[in-house]
């Protein structure tokens, strides 16, 4: 007589080791970057020489903006999950403004407010394509 599987025990197969290897930074990872980076001076330049410049708290501001988009940059070199939902949830407050930006009909003046704002979701869309997701999931592997 046989005796018949026990329905509590734990499986016995085998786990494949996971490779080990460092992953090479994908293109569309390079690209975002880069293009996030971008970002910042198509932010801040246009502003110089404008009633803006004039503010008091118009280069703290602007620092801060500086040094946000490079912690956000490293995040993502790192591979760090917390950022790439970051870049989503601030990519959706960024197109609400474009949307609202473009139904307002926003002069063609500002120009690089509405490049910016593209760039932005160009960068969480190069994120969310399945050679960064697998790059992201190598880390967290």
């Amino acid at each position: 007589m046989t005796d018949a599987p026990n329905p509590y025990d734990a499986p016995r197969a085998a786990l494949v080791d996971a490779d080990r290897t460092p992953m090479r930074m994908p293109p569309t990872m390079i690209a975002a970057l880069t293009i996030y980076v971008a970002i910042y001076p198509i932010e801040v330049i246009p502003l110089i020489d404008t009633p803006v410049w004039k503010l008091k708290f118009f280069v703290p501001i602007m620092a801060s903006l500086g040094v946000y988009t490079l912690v956000m940059t490293f995040a993502l070199w790192r591979r760090w999950q917390w950022a790439r939902l970051w870049l989503v949830l601030t990519t959706a407050v960024t197109a609400f403004l474009l949307a609202r930006m473009v139904w307002r009909g926003v002069s063609m003046e500002h120009g690089y407010a509405y490049l910016a704002a593209v760039l932005r979701i160009a960068v969480t869309v190069l994120v969310l394509l399945p050679a960064s997701r697998r790059w992201f999931a190598a880390k967290a592997g």
